[in-house]
């Protein structure tokens, strides 16, 4: 299931749309004037309660900003905002602003349930470095984001954000951000209610604005000190004052509006503006209250009344605390102030109850026909029709996978009872879907459990969706067998939709490699164009094409797996619908790939450009080599600690998703550090915890299940190699060495020839020689340089003795290469236990990748040009800075470069 972009979520686009500014509100010029003499700061923070002008203010300043040539994107927050909801908004509010902003942080982001906030973090600060002007985003009511997740990407964001970037927030509370570092940075510009009520002066401009300009200047006095200077009051008695003979007697009967007393603004509400409405049009006010947003037709609609658009542009000219909202559609938006919204909600709240569900009903079925399915939900859920909600679960279910809605989708589904779900079958396929693809495994039976109630259940197309659930379900468990088994005979009858014609020859090829059937996982490729309907070729299909590159790749031919992969990769990057997605489940490949041709470099780069990418679409297969590479580079940095702690953490993500095959591979090479660091201890605890996991799986072959034993006797035979280094360890490689060749892994037994040639050279015994000669040439044939490498100074008597005489001379100079490698300087291990040590500055080892930026941050070089310098992304070298910020417990660039010279790791 691939992510969304942010405009297939059921976004409400007049949350990205500020107000629209009238012909009333008066231009705040000093305010004005203040934020644009602090417009550089990072934030600009507007504080105050409801009604206090925040959002005019706002909506002023960002006119202007806009006529200086500024870029400004608008969020208007809610409170039923989602962590996903309120990244896409925050990414289409940028692109409603005209900003190129990629998609693919977003879509894994969604696709995580907000989890992979890194990489949404690193797309948006790599996009708005790009962009050649100052940038600001405007989010108001920001007290109604709570979530803690969005809080700390707030807090990355402005630490991280290019200087371009400028974020505004209005907000009734005080946010809890890190506003103390800000202030001490001098990057914070602050506006509280006592900066934010009118002067005197804008008192009187108000009110001549609101044609009061008779008032005289007591009057005008008196207005301030009865409202205190707060926005909201002034509307208010604005209103109040028009509709007055003698406005001087009706001010002096008002007392001090408190902004403190809620049971005062509610009264005064009622004097200012009911008594004040026609009974036609408050009522008018009332229903429309029902709907957040709201236009000519749907008001029509809710209240009956053909003169809505008249009553719109009335209550609009006289400032009745209805804000038109700036939108290209051709029908204008408006919504209600928060303070008369909730004023006229409780009203609603009286009516009879009949009339609020018709209402409710009315705007849910209005809203769904427009295509408006998140609006129509909550008005069905508010009508509390079981059967309408039901209906529009079902109608928006398929658009909710398409754009990445899992967690609502699975809300919306529990709302409502699980007999009146199972009647719908569409909403069902989808939360099934959901289901298995998040690893919720009992709610996923359960659903099946429902749907092979239904009665279409047994219509051809719905037994093969579901047999495709249970396929995928098989191999998210590793039980590629049991895959093989619903999928292979699906190739005698393919389905008919593209989609499950894909995702069956995708589950197949993948069960064929783990079967090690490798060309019959090739074959599936030629099978799908041979059986593609008209209108479905030329669509590129990365994840299929994969299978190529990974069936070389398993099978050892390391050179061929590397030129097909990344010609993968490239064709998926060429799809933004799947470009995050496909590379986050191929790169794995291409890593492990580029670390047996020895191209280190790339082997990093990878790793650097993709490491969040790959958490965050969390393919096993794609963790697993990933984090080995990382792992075996950062043993070859030196940095043994760090080494073990990746390969913990790939052992802790086995753990959490129940593949025993990452925790196997994890502790064989945690068994491979503590042979080399001497931790006699800890490596027979590993071979230990290894041995019991393996017991589980002796007797499995021809699945993916068969590596774990696998793995189980390359470690024997590892440390076998290592305690004795003679003749007696040769049946521990014979063991490896045949199931290894049972699995097709050539690369394996390569290594374990080298390895028995290495141990009975070391008795004189020669026999294996001719067997290592050839295993030189298929090592040089299929690009296997790591395979001697590894074996370090213990190849060096090997390679002596294979008599160049019987060699071509590509095989010499293969071994050339080799033993040039060899004998290059080192680093020196450091041994695994520092990795349990308590973690000071002085015993924290930065990686080569971090002494690198290091190195060029020393010489005065910029983000941008260090990126450039290492071939990485702006925001890949940020994230290094701020690990290395965190290693030497330094707080800025200098006093980084000054710890990490007297730490001696800078000269």
């Amino acid at each position: 299931m691939t992510g969304p972009s942010q405009s297939e979520l059921a976004l409400i686009r007049t949350k990205v749309a500020p107000p629209r500014i009238g012909g009333t509100p008066i231009a705040r010029s000093a305010l004005l004037n203040q934020l644009d003499a602090q417009r550089d700061r990072k934030l600009s923070l507007l504080l105050g309660p409801a009604g206090c002008g925040k959002t005019t203010l706002l909506t002023q300043w960002r006119k202007r900003l806009c006529l200086q040539g500024a870029t400004v994107a608008w969020f208007n927050a809610s409170a039923d905002d989602d962590d996903v909801y309120i990244a896409a908004y925050i990414v289409e509010s940028f692109r409603q602003a005209g900003l190129a902003i990629g998609a693919e942080g977003f879509r894994l982001f969604a696709r995580s349930g907000g989890k992979a906030w890194k990489l949404l973090l690193t797309g948006l600060i790599n996009d708005l470095d790009d962009h050649q002007g100052d940038v600001y985003l405007v989010i108001d009511d920001f007290q109604y984001v709570a979530s803690f997740a969005v809080l700390r990407l707030i807090d990355l964001w402005l630490a991280l954000a290019p200087g371009c970037f400028h974020l505004v927030i209005a907000s009734r509370i005080r946010p809890p951000l890190a506003l103390g570092r800000l202030r001490a940075e001098l990057q914070l510009s602050e506006f509280d209610f006592e900066d934010l009520r009118f002067t005197l002066n804008e008192t009187r401009l108000f009110a001549d604005a609101q044609g009061l300009d008779r008032l005289s200047p007591v009057q005008i006095g008196t207005l301030q000190e009865i409202t205190d200077g707060w926005a909201a009051g002034l509307q208010l008695l604005a209103f109040s004052l028009r509709k007055q003979k003698i406005p001087g007697t009706f001010l002096e009967g008002q007392s001090k509006l408190s902004l403190s007393q809620e049971e005062a603004l509610e009264e005064y509400l009622q004097k200012a503006t009911v008594e004040h409405l026609q009974p036609e049009e408050l009522a008018f006010l009332i229903r429309v209250s029902a709907c957040r947003r709201f236009n000519r037709e749907l008001c029509e609609l809710l209240t009956g009344n053909p003169r809505a658009a008249d009553f719109l542009s009335k209550f609009e000219a006289e400032n009745l605390f209805l804000m038109s909202i700036d939108t290209t559609d051709v029908e204008p938006w408006y919504r209600l102030h928060r303070l008369f919204a909730n004023f006229l909600n409780k009203r609603l709240e009286k009516l009879d109850e009949a009339e609020i569900t018709k209402l409710h009903q009315l705007a849910s079925h209005w809203f769904a026909g427009k295509g408006l399915y998140r609006e129509a939900l909550r008005h069905a859920k508010k009508a509390r029709d079981t059967g309408l909600l039901v209906e529009l679960i079902d109608r928006a279910a398929r658009r909710m996978i398409a754009g990445a809605e899992f967690t609502q989708l699975l809300q919306w589904c529990a709302s409502v009872p699980r007999d009146r779900l199972r009647t719908r079958l569409d909403a069902c396929l989808c939360a099934a879907w959901v289901q298995v693809s998040f690893g919720r495994m009992d709610e996923f039976e359960r659903m099946l459990s429902d749907i092979a109630l239904h009665p279409e259940c047994g219509k051809p197309e719905v037994r093969t969706e579901v047999d495709l659930m249970k396929a995928y379900r098989c191999m998210r468990q590793d039980d590629t067998a049991a895959q093989l088994n619903i999928v292979e005979p699906m190739m005698h009858s393919p389905p008919g939709s593209g989609f499950q014609l894909l995702l069956m020859c995708y589950i197949t090829g993948i069960g064929l490699v783990y079967a090690n059937r490798f060309e019959a996982a090739r074959d599936v490729i030629r099978w799908l164009y041979r059986h593609e309907r008209p209108g479905q070729h030329g669509h590129p299909k990365p994840l299929l094409e994969m299978i190529q590159g990974f069936s070389h790749l398993v099978q050892g031919h390391i050179k061929l797996a590397a030129e097909l992969l990344i010609s993968v990769v490239e064709s998926a990057l060429s799809v933004a619908a799947l470009s995050a997605d496909a590379t986050g489940i191929i790169i794995g490949y291409l890593i492990e790939a580029h670390y047996q041709l020895n191209d280190l470099e790339s082997a990093r780069r990878l790793l650097d450009q993709n490491s969040e990418l790959i958490d965050a679409v969390g393919a096993a297969d794609s963790v697993l080599y990933s984090y080995r590479v990382r792992a075996r580079i950062e043993q070859l940095d030196g940095d043994i600690p760090a080494a073990v702690r990746t390969l913990l953490r790939l052992e802790e993500f086995g753990h959490r998703e129940g593949l025993d095959r990452l925790v196997a591979w994890s502790l064989h090479d945690q068994i491979v550090i503590a042979i080399r660091t001497h931790e006699h201890v800890s490596l027979h605890e590993l071979v230990a915890r290894l041995e019991r996991c393996a017991d589980r799986y002796r007797l499995r072959r021809d699945c993916v299940w068969s590596e774990i034993s696998l793995a189980s006797l390359l470690a024997r035979a590892e440390v076998a190699f290592a305690e004795t280094g003679d003749a007696s360890c040769v049946p521990f490689i014979d063991a490896a060495d045949e199931a290894s060749a049972a699995n097709g892994r050539q690369l394996l037994s390569t290594r374990l020839g080298f390895m028995r040639a290495i141990a009975l050279l070391r008795e004189n015994n020669a026999d294996s020689l001719p067997q290592a000669i050839r295993l030189t040439r298929v090592a040089c044939d299929l690009g296997m340089k790591r395979v001697l490498l590894d074996f370090g100074a213990s190849a060096r008597n090997l390679m002596a003795a294979l008599g160049p005489a019987q060699m071509e001379a590509r095989e010499r100079d293969y071994l050339d290469g080799i033993a040039a490698l060899i004998d290059a300087p080192a680093a020196a291990p450091v041994p695994a236990s520092v990795a349990r040590r308590a973690e000071t500055p002085d015993s924290q080892v930065l990686s080569s990748r971090e002494r690198e930026v290091l190195e060029l941050l020393s010489k005065a070089l910029s983000t941008k040009s260090i990126a450039r310098a290492l071939d990485l992304s702006s925001g890949t070298v940020k994230w290094h800075l701020k690990n290395i910020y965190a290693k030497l417990d330094a707080l800025s660039r200098e006093d980084a470069l000054n710890k990490a010279r007297a730490l001696k790791i800078l000269a």
